[in-house]
């Protein structure tokens, strides 16, 4: 493997990792509210995904 394939495996579990924590986050979160009281992470999670794409279109 070169570096380069080693630096972007290694991005990749970070972003998966927080991925994994800010949506566990998210869904503690929604269910300590009341009934149909989303708040902002319904925003905030499409927006990530948005930015992972943009990054990957950026990439190429």
């Amino acid at each position: 493997m070169r570096r380069h394939e080693i630096v972007r495996d290694v991005i990749l579990v970070a972003l998966g990792a927080c991925l994994y924590g800010f949506c566990g986050a998210a869904l503690e979160a929604y269910g300590s509210r009341a009934a149909g009281n989303i708040g902002g992470e319904v925003f905030v999670l499409p927006l990530m995904a948005g930015l992972v794409w943009l990054g990957w279109q950026l990439h190429k």
